[in-house]
């Protein structure tokens, strides 16, 4: 008999990292005879939804608490979903970060995985010690995770974020994107979130591509991102003030952003008419992004930190920075330097167009099919 699930995360309709990965494995887990629910902490307002996997199986939605992080509900929720699943172990599985897992009776939970985010150089001491309890059992989204963990003397197990098959090679990115047809495009699909600092680096990422556009007319910027959002920076504002070329800088319709309007069909026609993805970061826990983009044959350039360089393929950039200290979780970031950013660009800009091989080969090795099946099913009790 397979154990009951219950997932909590974002939502699986929510258009997040999380929440693409909660769709991606949750999902297959339900269709494959594990009783699955997800207790959503973004996502899902209010009441509870009677979802269902595309196969017809049951996969309930649990609403999220007044807490921001849904510690309220969170130990409830996974008893109502143990108490409709009697006769079956019932695991709690995380997949968010898990210094807000701080509910006094998640310790009475017998078994908890937590698919664990290390975005840092090292390991937070908060996230150190939730991984540490015994009936916790930490999942390292990337090798570098895994690593940083033990070296903190704590085991866990490794299984990489996934990539769906809907992200291939494919036609019709440039109308939605408004970029010319004949401009090498650059793209950049990033959250903006956070302000001091913003661990997606668009300052050094924008102040380089300032400095790569001014040599190169024929180079536009497309910025899959909300431009200006509470808890977010002022992207025009920063793109004004670093002297971007604003005619040659494209981003999606605020309201679809915001609404969920781009299809996973319309982010793989971007990723393929883009020439490089521009994924230079402060640190990574896995970076859904730089996958995504690889499966549709579109190079990278990242950071050479955290879990960003076991994702690139031979024929992209991972680029130099120094270490940044981070003290809200009194651990080390990682500080990109501009001017490599600006090299790699140079190098992107002169190399082949088109697909190329080696990011397809390397994407395969998080097909969601594979992933889940080879990894979750035997972790869990299937």
């Amino acid at each position: 008999m397979k154990p009951a699930i219950h997932w909590w995360s974002n939502s699986p309709h929510a258009p997040t990292g999380y929440g693409t990965q909660t769709k991606a494995v949750a999902h297959r887990l339900a269709n494959a005879g594990f009783p699955t629910s997800i207790g959503a902490n973004y996502g899902a307002e209010t009441v509870g939804i009677d979802d269902r996997t595309k196969s017809g199986k049951p996969c309930p939605i649990y609403p999220r608490g007044i807490d921001p992080y849904s510690q309220d509900v969170i130990v409830a929720h996974y008893k109502d979903w143990a108490s409709k699943n009697k006769g079956r172990p019932c695991h709690l599985v995380t997949l968010y970060d898990v210094w807000v897992l701080k509910h006094h009776e998640l310790r009475d939970v017998p078994k908890i995985f937590s698919w664990t985010p290390i975005d840092h150089i090292n390991v937070p001491k908060a996230v150190a010690a939730w991984c540490a309890q015994p009936h916790v059992t930490p999942v390292a989204m990337s090798k570098h995770g895994q690593e940083a963990l033990a070296k903190r003397d704590i085991d866990s197990v490794y299984i990489p974020h996934t990539v769906e098959k809907v992200f291939a090679p494919s036609e019709g990115g440039g109308p939605i994107m408004q970029v010319p047809d004949d401009h090498f495009v650059v793209m950049m699909n990033a959250a903006n979130k956070g302000q001091t600092p913003t661990r997606k680096a668009f300052t050094e990422n924008l102040l380089a591509l300032s400095m790569f556009m001014k040599k190169h007319d024929d180079v536009s910027l497309y910025l899959h991102s909300e431009m200006a959002v509470q808890g977010g920076i002022n992207l025009p504002e920063l793109i004004e003030s670093v002297g971007l070329p604003q005619d040659r800088v494209h981003a999606p319709n605020a309201y679809a952003y915001r609404m969920g309007g781009y299809t996973d069909s319309d982010l793989a026609k971007m990723y393929s008419r883009a020439d490089v993805l521009l994924a230079v970061s402060m640190g990574e826990g896995f970076g859904i992004p730089t996958v995504e983009a690889q499966a549709c044959g579109t190079r990278v350039i990242g950071s050479d930190a955290a879990a960003t360089p076991e994702l690139l393929a031979s024929d992209c950039w991972a680029v130099e920075g120094q270490p940044e200290w981070n003290p809200m979780q009194s651990s080390w970031w990682f500080r990109p330097h501009i001017q490599p950013i600006v090299e790699a660009l140079e190098e992107a800009y002169s190399a082949p167009r088109g697909p190329s091989q080696a990011c397809l080969d390397k994407a395969k090795e998080y097909a969601a099919d594979v992933v889940v099946k080879r990894d979750w099913f035997p972790l869990l009790g299937g």
